[in-house]
């Protein structure tokens, strides 16, 4: 404790022998105002940032809403998703979520799924192949004993899509879980039918 403050001297000693006002370097300039020894830290304005963060994230929500509407008036093709999960009583579907090309194009939320089909909007898109990934996190249903409700997983899966020109590419995926408890053999089976 009692070489803190010997350090500080020492350290300012040089300064002051080479003729520097005390509380500055040698090498300070004069466009940087001096900061004294023991001043505090400079206070993080958390209201500032909550609005910067605020701002941007609202510019980037109008961009991608200009974003849909270009596309709109562009593609004349279409993609479409349903998700199933099948897999209940025994395991719920604690959150899901469906990427289309990296990007989010639904998310369940904090809304544990049980047996629903979920339509995911239906939206334009640049005729080609694209890549749709699918993201569930399991966990285990009501009919479990104390040493496996804790349990659960996360599975991930990638699979191309190709979407044909001036056509609606609907994407069917139907996921399952037929282990038993501690054991999980996870299901999932994607159907494409392209309609006009």
């Amino acid at each position: 404790m009692r070489r803190t403050p010997l350090t500080l001297v020492v350290l300012l000693a040089p300064s002051l022998a080479a003729g520097a006002p005390a509380g500055t370097t040698p090498n300070a300039t004069n466009d940087a105002p001096a900061v004294p020894a023991g001043a505090p830290a400079a206070a993080i304005d958390v209201a500032k940032l909550r609005a910067d963060y605020d701002r941007l994230r609202d510019e980037l929500y109008r961009a991608r809403a200009r974003a849909e509407l270009v596309e709109e008036g562009i593609y004349e093709s279409r993609i479409a998703a349903k998700l199933r999960w099948e897999g209940a009583p025994d395991f719920l579907l604690h959150r899901a979520e469906v990427r289309l090309d990296g990007n989010l194009i639904w998310d369940s939320g904090d809304k544990p799924m049980v047996d629903e089909l979920v339509n995911v909007a239906e939206r334009p898109i640049k005729p080609g192949v694209h890549s749709m990934t699918v993201r569930l996190e399991v966990r285990p249903g009501k009919k479990v004993n104390k040493e496996t409700s804790d349990l659960g997983y996360s599975s991930e899966h990638t699979f191309v899509v190709k979407v044909l020109d001036k056509r609606k590419t609907l994407v069917e995926i139907t996921a399952d879980d037929d282990g038993d408890l501690p054991e999980y053999e996870p299901e999932l089976e994607v159907e494409v039918q392209y309609k006009r």
